[in-house]
């Protein structure tokens, strides 16, 4: 297969000066904005027009040049961003748990009788369901009943009875508050020698 011939072309002196002087103005002119770029303000710049026609651009002052003004790029400042709700709570401190959709005291019903008994099992019902951490603070009659959980056992006489519960989260902070049931218990006479039953 023949080979192909290699040409070459020859650029004349006075042509080669030509190019390397554009090619200089053009690094020179980019150099010159991107100074501007970075200061983010103005810099003058010169421009000239040679006798061969060649335009020049540069930094310094020339003879006849034309003085222009190069604006920097405008920037912005990102906005700061909002500190987070943990940011505001005081340092060693827990941001409150969120509230219980409802609470209530499922056991014994508002206005129920019990009948025959001498302990009465309250049940405390919570949605969602009681979380890790949070307490439920039963009262019985205005007083505290001793204990934990959702499910208590206390003793009871004949009568009229108030129950109600609160739910404290781990600062001690009241989420939820139950309302205030009334339940009856009625108990047998001790004094009827006929009934068996007799309180333990």
């Amino acid at each position: 297969m023949p080979m192909r011939p290699t040409t070459f072309t020859l650029i004349r002196p006075a042509l080669a000066r030509t190019v390397v002087a554009v090619l200089a103005t053009l690094a020179a002119a980019g150099l010159a904005c991107a100074a501007a770029l970075a200061g983010n303000g103005t810099t003058t710049v010169y421009k000239w027009i040679d006798a061969r026609g060649v335009v020049h651009y540069s930094d310094q002052p020339h003879a006849h040049a034309q003085k222009l003004e190069i604006q920097g790029a405008q920037t912005f400042a990102a906005p700061p961003t909002p500190p987070t709700s943990s940011e505001y709570a005081p340092q060693g401190t827990q941001a409150p748990s969120a509230a219980y959709r409802t609470c209530e005291i499922a056991q014994p019903g508002d206005q129920q009788m019990l009948m025959n008994v001498y302990r009465a099992t309250v049940v405390v019902r919570t949605s969602p369901p009681l979380r890790q951490g949070d307490d439920i603070r039963l009262f019985v009659d205005g007083k505290q009943v001793p204990g934990s959980g959702t499910t208590y056992t206390v003793p009871v006489f004949r009568g009229q009875h108030s129950a109600q519960a609160m739910i404290e989260d781990s600062t001690g902070q009241i989420i939820c508050e139950t309302s205030t049931i009334t339940f009856y218990v009625h108990q047998p006479s001790i004094q009827n020698p006929h009934n068996p039953v007799r309180p333990h």
